[in-house]
């Protein structure tokens, strides 16, 4: 019988004991099985954690360095942006952004909604301060419609970026001694 695909300890105590009872050795079936699970884990397995929401991270700066993994069609609204949202706390970006796309989902899909069902899992690197919208986030700014939702984020995240330019611009230097 094939061995179980996981690296839960329940996956890995079920692959021994299926292992032994083919007659295979205790330590070689723990070898056999451990290496099972480790290929799991390496491939993703079954178990990948897919993000969404904000991506609070103690590492400082807005630099790419963090490998995740999000449902195909997600949309990653920078850092700058989601700061810029909360005149620059990012805290209270991550507020804006979920005021903006909660109410949205609360109605239609429930708390958390009932999405992912059928979507791929794509790796990507992001940085910390930035917002993951998930693809129903994403149809919901598009009225339905995924690709016109990127556009519709794409216009938002240039428009942000202009204005902030332009109240950057009408701030004072800094103070002279």
């Amino acid at each position: 019988m094939p061995l179980l695909k996981g690296k839960s300890q329940k996956t890995i105590s079920s692959n021994i004991s299926e292992l032994m009872h083919t007659g295979r050795p205790q330590k070689q079936a723990i070898a056999i099985a451990l290496d099972a699970a480790r290929r799991s884990r390496a491939s993703g397995g079954a178990n990948k954690k897919v993000f969404h929401g904000p991506i609070v991270t103690p590492i400082p700066g807005r630099t790419d360095r963090l490998p995740i993994h999000v449902y195909s069609g997600s949309y990653v609204i920078p850092a700058d942006i989601v700061s810029g949202l909360g005149e620059g706390n990012t805290l209270a970006g991550y507020e804006a952004i979920k005021r903006m796309f909660g109410h949205h989902l609360k109605s239609k899909y429930g708390v958390r909604g009932s999405y992912h069902e059928s979507r791929d899992i794509v790796p990507v690197i992001v940085a910390g301060g930035e917002y993951i919208l998930t693809p129903e986030e994403v149809e919901i700014a598009g009225n339905g419609d995924l690709d016109s939702g990127h556009a519709v984020l794409d216009a938002f995240v240039k428009s942000q970026r202009l204005k902030l330019r332009k109240k950057l611009a009408k701030l004072p230097g800094p103070a002279k001694d």
